[in-house]
């Protein structure tokens, strides 16, 4: 064969791989570029619609911090406006982060997932009953302990169980309580010192806080009718619901769940494994180590949501697309815009269908 014609043969190639580069930058432009522009339509239309004051969205795109947008005020009847490093409250969005402290302990061979936790430190709360001896980190970060969400009465020091631990799902924020009380027993530090260090300030989430921060640039909730209510200011970090950031900030750490950098995929690929299905009888929607799970035809979605009374919240994401997005907002009405959020990211129909606890607007 002619050498000249080998070379133009090859050079046809090239030519060709490169085109088909081109093209699929240009696609992935185009898909982000419609994402951006429908929810530039949509959001504010939403946003009256639900009767929500603010909100702060950041979505991620094949792997990249993409399009951020943050719309309306901080609280009703002031003129103050959502902004960047405008903070909220993340709610039960905060577990996610406890599960992967949890998660950096057991790399480092501090915590084992399946050690009864009355072995690293006794919960007094539980009395001398003797389920307290088989609750793990697994069946707390699963929410497979039998605890109830929170205690009745929510000033005691007793604690009850729902069910017997290891039989089926219960959510639970009693239990991130627990398995934070046993972190900080093995680390000698509070909760918020554990996440700043192996979270937050890795991350750069310089916006991110286990405690209410000492800045002015804050939301506050709102009821159903868009009447403020009082802002809460914990001062002691809680594992299931007191952290306070910003959605830029959070979906740094979402980009971890999908590339891991700070810890082994091996780790991060046990937190996606499903743990138990969240109801026996669908299949679409189970839990693993502090995320939920949500099944379909076309994949699997990584998923949580937060709802502290007035501030609502909610991320979901593919793990092999490397997209999804997260969004807070300072209202009651805040979950009831869930699904009109995924059908704005994602083409996939199914995602999070038979997801019924909010009702949706």
């Amino acid at each position: 064969m002619n050498p000249f014609f080998r070379l133009s043969q090859q050079s046809k190639t090239a030519l060709f791989r490169l085109f088909l580069l081109i093209l699929s930058f240009m696609t992935l432009n185009l898909e982000a570029q419609t994402v951006q522009e429908t929810l530039d339509k949509r959001l504010p239309q939403l946003l009256d619609s639900a009767s929500i004051p603010g909100i702060s969205i950041t979505v991620i795109q094949n792997g990249t911090l993409g399009y951020s947008k943050n719309l309306g005020v901080k609280e009703q009847g002031k003129p103050d406006e959502i902004s960047e490093h405008t903070v909220f409250e993340a709610a039960s969005l905060t577990k996610p982060i406890a599960a992967y402290c949890a998660m950096k302990l057991v790399e480092e061979g501090k915590l084992e997932l399946d050690k009864p936790l009355f072995e690293y430190l006794e919960y007094p709360d539980l009395g001398d009953d003797e389920r307290a001896k088989v609750i793990t980190a697994r069946m707390i970060l699963s929410h497979q302990t039998g605890l109830p969400n929170w205690r009745k009465d929510r000033q005691s020091n007793t604690l009850k169980f729902s069910f017997d631990p290891n039989e089926k799902f219960g959510y639970s924020g009693e239990g991130f309580v627990y398995l934070q009380k046993v972190m900080e027993k093995i680390e000698g530090k509070d909760l918020g010192a554990i996440a700043s260090e192996r979270v937050f300030m890795p991350l750069g989430m310089n916006d991110s806080f286990l405690v209410f921060p000492d800045s002015a640039n804050y939301a506050v909730g709102h009821n159903t009718k868009a009447e403020p209510r009082r802002k809460g200011k914990p001062n002691q970090a809680n594992a299931a619901y007191s952290m306070h950031t910003t959605t830029s900030d959070y979906a740094k750490f979402l980009l971890e769940l999908m590339n891991p950098t700070l810890i082994g995929k091996d780790l991060i690929d046990q937190m996606e494994k499903q743990q138990v299905l969240m109801d026996a009888k669908d299949s679409s929607l189970g839990w693993g180590l502090g995320l939920g799970i949500n099944t379909t035809e076309q994949g699997k979605y990584l998923w949580h949501w937060g709802d502290n009374g007035v501030f609502r919240a909610f991320f979901i994401f593919s793990a092999t697309e490397k997209t999804g997005f997260v969004y807070f907002t300072n209202s009651q009405n805040g979950l009831s815009i869930v699904h009109r959020m995924i059908h704005m990211v994602f083409s996939d129909p199914e995602i999070m269908r038979n997801w019924n606890e909010y009702k949706q607007l």
